[in-house]
């Protein structure tokens, strides 16, 4: 079930979405130069790799050290890349992943794999499901929290999972994009139960 509707939405949304992502990309090649688009290896479902796409918000489309003929990697986020950031939309080519297969609407967001390979047995929960686009996480804070909250929420999600509450994170993720991130937002009441989760956490890394 959530196959079909991740596949079902993941077409509609590309096809409404199509016009703004060829506007984006148009953009960003005037703002700066180089592929409009970026690419990345992200960890999916039970650790295998994948491309992941996104609107380029860096002057470099690439990381790493590029031929000296072209100069350093600039890390810095452009001018347009800021407000791509902040209003999302740099992740909407990732649609293309939700129909291909490799992610989900909602779920854990993708990982690099070097940061994968560092996961306890805790943190490995995350990859028992598709990757997401949006998830508890990131309306619940984001890149306010840190990372073992993360995590703790994303087990959560992965444990108490329904058609229904996908149907609530969008909605919610949708408020975020409008409010912005913030510590208070908290729609299921999770964060007073962070504590503990950081606890099995910790547990966990210090028995290592």
């Amino acid at each position: 079930m959530k196959r079909s509707i991740d596949l079902f939405s993941g077409l509609l949304g590309l096809l409404i979405c199509s016009p703004f992502i060829l506007l984006m990309a148009l953009l960003v090649r005037l703002d700066s130069p180089g592929n409009p688009f970026f690419t990345q290896v992200r960890v999916g479902k039970n650790g295998k790799h994948f491309i992941i796409f996104k609107i380029r918000t860096l002057y470099r489309e690439h990381f790493g050290i590029v031929p000296d003929e072209e100069g350093p990697c600039d890390y810095r986020i452009t001018r347009l890349g800021k407000y791509l950031r902040v209003s999302k939309l740099d992740e909407l080519p990732q649609l293309l992943n939700v129909i291909f297969g490799h992610m989900s609407l909602v779920g854990p967001r993708p990982d690099i794999p070097e940061q994968a390979c560092s996961y306890t047995p805790f943190q490995r929960q995350r990859l028992l499901i598709k990757p997401g686009l949006t998830g508890v996480a990131q309306i619940s804070g984001n890149t306010l929290l840190s990372w073992p909250d993360r995590i703790a929420l994303d087990i959560w999600y992965i444990k108490n999972w329904s058609c229904l509450l996908d149907f609530k994170i969008i909605l919610f993720t949708l408020l975020a994009i409008i409010q912005g991130e913030s510590l208070n937002a908290d729609p299921f009441g999770l964060h007073s139960q962070l504590a503990d989760k950081n606890k099995t956490v910790s547990v966990e890394r210090t028995t290592e």
